[in-house]
């Protein structure tokens, strides 16, 4: 299921790109019961803060697809992943566009990862408490929740 290190640039290839494009990336709310998954982010940006599981888009994969990859990487499988929304991200090194995917778990226990350390099921009625954690993963968990409300 992971695309493997065949599809991955070179760093110099990928330093070009990331001065010159937007990359995409897809975020994924993982809810468990009442609870949301978070892992503990070791790389740049949001280096030793909480983040959702997710990464980058490879060629050819739909928003959900992304969503299941990215998951099952950290030990996850989800189901029924919806789409939430569009998030522009900057930093000083570069700019993604971010979709933000919600999902339901199914099986497995997370497992570190190069960009993810340990983890940690949050109370969804905390979500405001996660501390430290990057203003975007904040915004697309606020949105998240929202829309579980209007429901």
């Amino acid at each position: 299921m992971s695309p493997g290190r065949a599809y991955w640039m070179s760093k110099r290839c990928w330093r070009e790109v990331t001065r010159k494009m937007p990359i995409p990336c897809v975020d994924t709310v993982v809810r468990r019961k009442n609870k949301i998954l978070m892992g503990w982010r070791t790389i740049l940006p949001y280096r030793n803060a909480w983040a959702l599981l997710g990464g980058r888009i490879t060629r050819g994969e739909s928003f959900a697809q992304t969503s299941i990859r990215q998951c099952w990487e950290s030990g996850v499988a989800i189901r029924k992943p919806r789409f939430v929304g569009v998030y522009p991200v900057r930093f000083s090194s570069r700019h993604d566009i971010v979709v933000c995917m919600a999902a339901e778990w199914r099986s497995g226990e997370p497992t570190p990862t190069a960009e993810l350390t340990r983890y940690r099921w949050f109370d969804i009625d905390n979500i405001d408490k996660i501390k430290p954690i990057g203003a975007n993963y904040r915004k697309m968990l606020r949105d998240w929740k929202s829309s579980r409300e209007e429901q």
